[in-house]
């Protein structure tokens, strides 16, 4: 007989483990993924690093504070933002941990607040000499004047799960 017990049940063994394999990833994203929306990127400040005066270049330090009031520890292998001085675009940057494996990375714990920085440096053009002149002439006053902006996105990672988290914040 074709379908005798033992295949009746290696069929059904068979069925399990295809199920298992096509949702386990989504059954580890319910059971390990952190709260995306609840981490919260904000600029906590953009400081001076090196100035140039030969080349007018000006590389800028800035510091996140990433809080987690989830309740899973989570990470982040790559923050992209845009930086914007009195809404003039200013530069791109973008802090990688790509390289580096998930124990090295900074963690998000639980109840926790994290600080990433970040350097950037700004390359003179015709949209933001207005604002290199100004940090250029009178360095310790003027980086407090500036409105800084930021809009950026980061890879949040837990487990086996990698999610996008946008943001966006003013300083």
């Amino acid at each position: 007989m074709f379908l005798s017990k033992r295949r009746i049940v290696l069929f059904g063994v068979i069925g399990v483990l295809v199920i298992t394999i096509i949702f386990l990833p989504r059954i580890q994203y319910f059971i390990n993924a952190p709260d995306v929306n609840a981490i919260d990127f904000k600029l906590s400040s953009v400081d001076i690093a090196n100035l140039s005066n030969n080349t007018n270049n000006i590389e800028l330090l800035l510091r996140f504070d990433v809080s987690n009031p989830s309740e899973k520890t989570a990470t982040t292998s790559k923050v992209e933002y845009d930086l914007f001085g009195d809404n003039e675009f200013l530069g791109h940057g973008v802090l990688s941990y790509e390289d580096i494996p998930l124990n090295g990375r900074p963690q998000f714990s639980p109840g926790q607040t994290t600080t990433l920085k970040s350097p950037i440096v700004l390359q003179p053009s015709d949209t933001n000499i207005d604002i290199i002149e100004k940090l250029i002439n009178n360095q310790s006053d003027s980086i407090n004047d500036i409105r800084w902006n930021v809009n950026g996105s980061s890879q949040i990672e837990s487990a086996f799960v990698i999610v996008q988290k946008d943001f966006n914040d003013v300083l």
